[in-house]
C-alpha cells in the first residue's frame, strides 16, 4: 500500500485511493442535498449539531451522547477485532461471533442514535416499539446460545449483566408509558441503560483482546 503523501499525489494509485475513500460520501452529501431540496429541507437542518439547531443548552442529552460512544467504540473493536481474527485465521465459530455481536451492536447504535424504535417507526412507519424489543431479545438470547462455548469461556457475568440492565431499562420504559409513576422514573430508566451500555461496552473489548491474544 502506497502511502497518500505530496510524493505520490500523482500517481494513479494516489487517486484510486482517493476515489475509494471520497466517492461513498460525497454520493451521500448529494442525496442528502437532493432530499433535501424535493422536502423543502435547508441543508443545515441536516448538517448542523442539533444543539445549535434547536439552541439547546451544552448539556442536553451529554449521557445519552456518551452512551452512543459506547457502542461506537465497542462496534469499531468487536469489527476490527474481526479483521485481524481473520488474518490469524482463528476458529470460524469465533470469527462468527465477533460478526454477529459486532453487527447487532451497530443496530442498537443507530436505533439509539436516532431513535428509530422511539420515534421514527411507530410515527412514520406505524411499526410498534415492541417488534424492536422482540427483535433485540431474540438477538441476544441467539448470540449467547450459538456461541455459548465462547461466552462461557469468557467474563460472561459482564455480558449477563449488560443484558438485564438494558432489559431493565426497556421494562421500565414500558411502565412510564402505562402511566405507572416511578421515583426519579429518568434517573432509573436511563441510569439503569448508561451502566448496561459500560457493561456491555467492556465485556466485548475484554473478550475481544482475549480472541486475538489465545
Amino acid at each position: 500500500m502506497n502511502n497518500i503523501s505530496i510524493n505520490n499525489l500523482f500517481r494513479r494509485k494516489t487517486w484510486i485511493s482517493f476515489a475509494k475513500i471520497f466517492t461513498v460520501p460525497v454520493l451521500f452529501l448529494i442525496a442528502v442535498k437532493l432530499i433535501g431540496v424535493m422536502r423543502d429541507v435547508s441543508f443545515d437542518k441536516f448538517s448542523r449539531d442539533p444543539l445549535q439547531t434547536l439552541e439547546g443548552k451544552f448539556y442536553i442529552g451529554a449521557i445519552s451522547q456518551i452512551g452512543i460512544l459506547f457502542w461506537c467504540v465497542s462496534a469499531a473493536i468487536l469489527l476490527y477485532s474481526l479483521k485481524i481474527a481473520y488474518e490469524q485465521k482463528k476458529p470460524k465459530q469465533q470469527l462468527w461471533f465477533l460478526l454477529f455481536a459486532g453487527l447487532l451492536t451497530v443496530m442498537m447504535m443507530i436505533d439509539d442514535m436516532f431513535m428509530f424504535h422511539d420515534v421514527i417507526m411507530p410515527i412514520y412507519f406505524h411499526i410498534s416499539e415492541k417488534v424492536f424489543y422482540l427483535f433485540y431479545g431474540t438477538a441476544v438470547v441467539s448470540l449467547f446460545y450459538f456461541f455459548r462455548k465462547i461466552v462461557l469461556k469468557t467474563d460472561y457475568l459482564l455480558f449477563i449483566l449488560a443484558v438485564i440492565l438494558l432489559g431493565s431499562s426497556v421494562i421500565t420504559d414500558i411502565v412510564i408509558e402505562l402511566g405507572l409513576k416511578l421515583p426519579d422514573e429518568f434517573f432509573m430508566e436511563d441510569g439503569i441503560k448508561f451502566l448496561g451500555l459500560v457493561s456491555w461496552f467492556v465485556y466485548f473489548i475484554r473478550t475481544s483482546y482475549r480472541i486475538i491474544e489465545s
